[in-house]
C-alpha cells in the first residue's frame, strides 16, 4: 500500500510559497519506507512479518533528511522520529519534529527533544488514497520560534496566528485549505545565494511535484452508515414485492408450515429428493416463533417481522464491508459506494429477501469485509457458512479470497485449519438437522450439487435465458454503477500510476468477473443468481470511478504544471479549479446512479404492486367484519390459476380457516402441492404425485366451481378455454377488489422500467388484477368453522415441532 502526503509549505507572515512536496510512504508486509522526492528517507523492518503488532526497527538516512530535496528549506525542515504501529484496521503514523534552534540532530544521534514541543502527531486511518495531516494546521512546523500549542483551525492561517511570529516561521497548508489563505501566493524562481532559505528553482522543483485527486478523506462514519443503511433496508422490507415463486414456495410455505401447521410443499422438500435443507428455514422460523410467542401476533405481522429480520441482518453486513472499504479504500470510495448502494434497485430487492442466494450476498458482504480487515478466519467461516447452509454454488466467491490467504499470505496452515473447523461447526448440524426432518440421512447441500451438475435433468428444465440476461438485469438494478464495474479493470490498468491497494482491487473485481463468468454460461437464468455479488457491483463501480478521477487528475495536472510555470503569480483559481472537475465526476455518477435507482423502484413499486395490495385490501375487509362474505371463523377457498406464481405466501391469507388451491391454466408444469395440515410428522412423508422432471400433476387442480373467491388478471390477450375472462362471467363471478398491474408487453420499455413522474403514465398501459367472489357458492351454506380442538392441534404442532 503507498499512501501519498501532499504538503504545500508556506512562510507564516507574508505567505510566500517557498516549498511544495511530495512525501509516499509504502506500507508492506514487512517494511514500510518513506518517501520524499523520490529519495528513500527510512526505512523499516519487521522481525516477524506474521505479527501484525511487531513494530520492528528503523534504519534512517540522514544525508536524505538533511537535503535540500526533503524540506525545500535547507535542513530547516526535520522528520527526525517515526514509529509505526501496525493494526488490524488502521496504521498510525506518528511523526516528530526539531527546531533549528536545537543543534543536535536527533536523527544522528544528537539530544532529544522534551515536551509538547517535540512531537507533532498526525493519526490517520491509511486508506491507500491521498491523506493530509490533521495536525499540520495547528503551527505544526516552527522555524526559529516555540511552538504554538493551542488550538487552531487547521485549514486556515489566519493573521491572529502570525501576528507573534518570526519571518522565518512555515506553515503547511492542507489541500482542502480554505481558498483565502492561498490568494497572495507569490512564486519566485530565483534563489539566494549564500543565504539560509532556498526557494523553488523553476524547472526543477516543479517537475517533483506529483498530483494527485484530493480526497478530503471524508465519509459517513459506520455509525451513520448503518443508521442511512437500515432505514433503506426496512424500507424494502414493508414496501417491497416478492418477483420470485420460489421464494414464496420453497421458502415462506416451509416455514409458514413449521409455524402454523399448513401450507404449500414443493418436490425439492419431499424426502425422495430433499434437496433443500429445513436447516435454513429454521434459522428464520425460531425467530418468528419467539415473536409469535411473545406478542401474539397474526401471520401478517410475523411475515413482516421476518422480513425486518432480514432487513437488519443485511444492514449490518453491508456497514462491516463498508467500514472495510472506508479504511482500506478511503473516503472517496466508500462514500460512492454507500450512495450508489442505498438507492440501487438491486439492492433493494435483494436485502430483505427470504432465499439462499440473498443469505449469500449478506455472507459475501461479511466475507471481503473480514478479508480487508486481515480477519481471515472469519472470511474463510463466512464462505463455508454461505457454501453449506444456503447455496454451495456461493463457494465462488470465496475463490480469489483463498488464493491470496494460502499463495500470497502463505496462511495454508490457517487457511486448512479454519476450513475444517467451518467444515465441522456448519455441516454436522446441518445434517443433524435435515436427518431429524426427512427421517433418514441427508445432505442437502450434496443433493442440489448433484442434481443441477451431476444430473441429466437439471435446471433447464425450468427454462432458459440468452446470454444478455445478466447484463440487461445489471443496467436495470445498478445502471451506471454496473457499466463502471464491467469497466474496472481497464480503469484499474490505465491508473496505476496513482494506484494505491492494487492487489484488493484486483481480487474484488475478479471475484466479480468469476461469477459473472460461470453464470452466463449456464443456459437457465434468474435474477436471484446475481444476488452474491450484489454488494460488490457498487463497490466495484466505485472503484471504476475513483481510477477515472485519478487518470482524468493526472492528465490535469500535465496541463496545470505547464501553465503556471510560465506564471509568476500562482492564484487559488490556478490550482483549484481543475480539482473541481475531478470531483464532479464522482459527484455526477453518483447523482445519475441515485436518481435512476429511485425511478427504478419506484416503477416496481407501482407496476407490481397489486398482489400485496389485494391481500392488504382483504385483510381490511375482513378484519372489519362488515363483509359477510368475508368471515374469518369459516372454511373458504381461494383459488389461483395463471397468477399462481404471483401468490405472495399463506402469511398474507386473512385466517388459517382459508385455503389457498389451484385451478387449470396454461401452465403445464408441476405445481406444488400441501404438507398434511397439523401433522407433526408431515416433513417425513412422502408426498404423493411428485416428480422431478416438472411433468403436470392433475391432482394439483380443483374445479372453479369449489372456490368461494378467485385471484386472477384481466388481459383480454390473453383470453383462453382454460383461461377464460372470469370478471366477465357476471352471474357467477363478482368483482370484491381491483388493482392496477402493469402489461410489460403493451408498454415502452422504458418507462416500464424506470418511472419518472407524470411521463410513464403517458407511456405506460395497466392491467386489471381482481378478487372474485363465487356469487353462486355464497348462496349455499357455508361450511362450518374448523372444531376448537383442531385449531388446538395446529398450535401443539407448532409448540412439538419447534421446542
Amino acid at each position: 500500500m503507498v499512501v501519498l502526503v501532499d504538503l504545500w509549505i508556506v512562510r507564516g507572515n507574508t505567505g510566500e510559497l517557498v516549498g511544495c512536496h511530495v512525501t509516499a510512504a509504502k506500507i508492506g508486509m514487512s517494511e514500510v519506507t518513506l518517501w520524499a522526492d523520490g529519495h528513500s528517507l527510512l526505512r523499516h523492518n519487521r522481525r516477524n512479518k506474521n505479527d501484525a503488532r511487531d513494530t520492528g526497527t528503523w534504519s534512517r538516512n540522514a544525508g536524505i533528511l538533511n537535503s535540500p530535496s526533503v524540506c525545500k528549506c535547507r535542513s530547516k525542515l526535520h522528520a527526525a522520529q517515526m514509529k509505526c504501529r501496525f493494526e488490524s484496521f488502521f496504521t498510525v503514523l506518528s511523526f516528530a519534529r526539531s527546531s533549528i534552534n536545537k543543534p543536535e540532530d536527533p536523527v544522528s544521534g544528537g539530544s532529544r527533544l522534551t515536551g509538547e514541543n517535540r512531537y507533532w502527531n498526525a493519526r490517520r486511518k491509511i486508506s491507500g488514497t491521498v491523506i493530509s495531516l490533521d495536525s499540520v494546521g495547528q503551527k505544526l512546523i516552527s522555524m526559529g520560534g516555540k511552538a504554538n500549542r493551542g488550538k487552531s483551525n487547521p485549514n486556515k492561517v489566519s493573521a491572529a496566528s502570525t501576528a507573534n511570529r518570526t519571518n522565518k516561521q512555515y506553515y503547511v497548508l492542507r489541500k482542502d485549505t480554505d481558498k483565502s489563505s492561498l490568494d497572495d501566493l507569490s512564486y519566485n524562481p530565483g534563489s539566494k545565494k549564500g543565504g539560509r532559505q532556498s526557494k523553488w528553482q523553476k524547472e526543477e522543483k516543479l517537475k517533483t511535484v506529483v498530483s494527485i485527486p484530493v480526497d478530503n478523506e471524508w465519509s459517513p462514519s459506520p455509525y451513520s452508515a448503518f443508521k442511512l443503511i437500515l432505514s433503506a433496508r426496512f424500507a424494502a422490507a414493508l414496501w417491497t414485492s416478492i418477483s420470485d415463486c420460489d421464494e414464496t414456495y420453497n421458502y415462506w410455505e416451509p416455514t409458514h408450515y413449521l409455524l402454523f401447521g399448513k401450507g404449500f410443499q414443493t418436490w425439492e422438500y419431499s424426502p425422495v429428493y430433499a434437496l433443500r435443507s429445513y436447516t435454513y428455514i429454521l434459522i428464520h422460523a425460531v425467530p418468528a416463533k419467539l415473536y409469535e410467542t411473545l406478542l401474539k401476533p397474526n401471520p401478517l405481522l410475523v411475515f413482516f417481522f421476518l422480513r425486518c429480520f432480514l432487513a437488519f441482518i443485511s444492514a449490518f453486513t453491508e456497514v462491516f464491508l463498508y467500514k472495510a472499504i472506508r479504511n482500506t479504500f478511503g473516503g472517496n470510495v466508500s462514500r460512492i459506494a454507500l450512495i450508489s448502494s442505498l438507492f440501487s434497485a438491486g439492492m433493494y430487492i435483494s436485502s430483505s429477501a427470504y432465499l439462499p442466494s440473498a443469505f449469500s450476498a449478506y455472507m459475501t458482504s461479511l466475507a471481503i469485509g473480514a478479508w480487508l480487515s486481515n480477519l481471515d478466519e472469519l472470511a474463510i467461516f463466512s464462505v463455508a457458512l454461505s457454501a453449506l447452509l444456503s447455496w454451495p454454488f456461493a463457494a465462488l466467491t470465496g475463490v480469489f479470497l483463498a488464493l491470496d490467504i494460502v499463495f500470497i499470505r502463505r496462511q495454508f496452515l490457517l487457511f486448512l485449519q479454519w476450513s475444517v473447523i467451518s467444515f465441522l461447526v456448519i455441516l454436522v448440524p446441518i445434517v443433524v438437522i435435515d436427518s431429524s426432518y426427512y427421517g433418514k440421512m441427508m445432505i442437502a447441500p450434496w443433493n442440489i450439487v448433484m442434481y443441477n451438475i451431476f444430473s441429466s435433468k437439471g435446471p433447464d428444465l425450468y427454462g432458459t435465458e440468452p446470454w444478455t440476461y445478466y447484463f440487461i438485469n445489471g443496467i436495470l438494478n445498478f445502471n451506471v454503477m454496473f457499466i463502471a464495474t464491467l469497466m474496472a479493470p481497464v480503469a484499474v490498468l490505465f491508473s496505476l500510476y496513482a494506484n494505491q491497494n492494487l492487489k484488493q482491487k484486483i481480487v474484488i473485481i475478479s471475484t466479480v468477473y468469476l461469477w459473472l463468468t460461470v453464470f452466463i454460461l449456464q443456459p437457465h437464468k434468474e435474477e436471484r443468481f446475481l444476488f452474491p455479488i450484489y454488494p460488490l457491483i457498487p463497490v466495484c463501480g466505485a472503484i471504476a470511478i475513483d481510477c477515472s478521477q485519478k487518470i482524468l487528475d493526472i492528465v490535469c495536472s500535465k496541463i496545470f504544471l505547464h501553465v503556471i510555470r510560465s506564471m509568476k503569480k500562482i492564484s487559488a483559481s490556478s490550482i483549484w479549479d481543475y480539482r473541481r472537475l475531478v470531483s464532479r465526476v464522482g459527484l455526477a455518477a453518483i447523482l445519475i446512479s441515485s436518481l435512476m435507482g429511485c425511478s427504478r423502484i419506484l416503477a416496481l413499486h407501482y407496476g407490481f404492486r397489486a398482489p400485496f395490495d389485494l391481500y392488504f385490501h382483504l385483510h381490511r375487509e375482513a378484519s372489519s367484519g362488515e363483509s359477510p362474505f368475508l368471515n374469518v371463523e369459516k372454511n373458504l377457498t381461494i383459488c389461483y390459476g395463471k397468477e399462481w406464481h404471483r401468490f405472495p405466501a399463506s402469511f398474507l391469507v386473512p385466517s388459517l380457516n382459508w385455503n389457498v388451491r389451484f385451478i387449470q391454466s396454461e401452465f403445464r408444469g408441476q405445481l406444488p402441492s400441501l404438507y398434511p395440515a397439523f401433522d407433526p410428522e408431515g416433513t417425513k412423508r412422502i408426498p404423493q404425485y411428485m416428480n422431478d422432471n416438472n411433468l403436470e400433476e392433475k391432482s394439483r387442480y380443483i374445479s372453479p366451481e369449489e372456490c368461494d373467491f378467485m385471484v386472477d388478471l384481466i388481459d383480454l390477450d390473453r383470453v383462453t378455454s382454460r383461461e377464460p375472462n372470469y370478471s366477465a362471467q357476471t352471474d357467477v363471478w363478482k368483482v370484491v377488489s381491483e388493482h392496477p398491474f402493469l402489461n410489460s408487453a403493451k408498454s415502452h420499455p422504458f418507462f416500464r422500467a424506470f418511472y419518472i413522474p407524470w411521463i410513464s403514465a403517458e407511456y405506460t398501459t395497466y392491467d386489471r388484477y381482481v378478487f372474485l367472489r363465487n356469487e353462486k357458492k355464497m348462496l349455499q351454506t357455508n361450511k362450518p368453522a374448523p372444531t376448537k380442538r383442531n385449531r388446538q392441534a395446529g398450535k401443539e404442532f407448532l409448540s412439538d415441532d419447534l421446542l
